[in-house]
């Protein structure tokens, strides 16, 4: 007798876009998601240094990359880039989003929107920021975070230039950032993009430093799962997870 064939993401399925040189942020969700759910990306051709220049070229290619999710069927489209919020005009990433929901029918968020419900959900307005931006990229961040109403307590940057690099960060270059942070006025630790590893040490980071940490493929995977209407706890993943 033939089996029938099994159907993915009973439960959701969640669509990315994803920029080119991110070979972090499939396997970390895969590594962590609940049964039933289900991950498909497109990507967004990046390649070089980390310049505005680049972004707003990789800005360009998402509206039809958000077509081709579209048409797989997925629930919730993830916008997986958070850089790009920074360079972008005020109010651009409010605007992509809802954009994106309108013309797919699919729910939609973003790295920023995440970002953003997480901290809300957290009850955390005073955070530490560590990123690997390039420093002119990272300087662009601080007021963007003001401007919304959050006070970034200390920050540090690895300032890497290559888009390529980012994914090869590990516990051995970003634990020294994280230990150049001052928390002491913090109430989380937040960790951006979407392309450094962070899932292996967010419990571990949590319990060293008794604060919440919130990173971008965290968030992203925390608000995609929100929008399911999915509140499964995921203990590695920290407080945000299990709370």
């Amino acid at each position: 007798m033939i089996q029938a064939a099994p159907v993915y993401g009973r439960r959701g399925r969640i669509g990315l876009v994803v920029p080119a040189n991110n070979s972090v942020i499939e396997p970390e969700l895969w590594s962590v998601l609940p049964p039933d759910i289900a991950l498909y990306a497109t990507r967004l051709l990046v390649k070089g240094d980390l310049t505005p220049a680049l972004v707003h070229a990789m800005e360009a290619q998402v509206g039809n990359a958000v077509e081709n999710l579209a048409a797989t069927g997925v629930d919730v489209i993830a916008y997986c880039d958070m850089v790009t919020t920074f360079i972008m005009e005020p109010g651009w990433n409010e605007a992509a989003v809802a954009k994106i929901a309108s013309e797919t029918g699919a729910k939609a968020i973003s790295a920023w929107t995440s970002l953003r419900d997480a901290l809300a959900a957290l009850g955390v307005k005073r955070f530490a920021l560590g990123t690997p931006y390039p420093a002119k990229i990272h300087a662009i961040g601080l007021p963007f975070f003001k401007s919304r109403g959050y006070d970034v307590t200390s920050d540090h940057t690895l300032d890497i230039l290559a888009t390529r690099e980012v994914p090869t960060v590990d516990r051995n270059r970003l634990m020294p950032m994280i230990d150049a942070l001052d928390l002491s006025s913090a109430e989380a630790l937040v960790l951006l993009a979407t392309d450094i590893p962070t899932f292996g040490m967010i419990a571990e980071i949590e319990q060293k430093i008794g604060r919440p940490v919130v990173t971008s493929n965290q968030a992203l995977l925390w608000g995609a799962m929100r929008a399911l209407g999915i509140k499964d706890r995921i203990a590695p993943l920290g407080k945000l997870f299990t709370t």
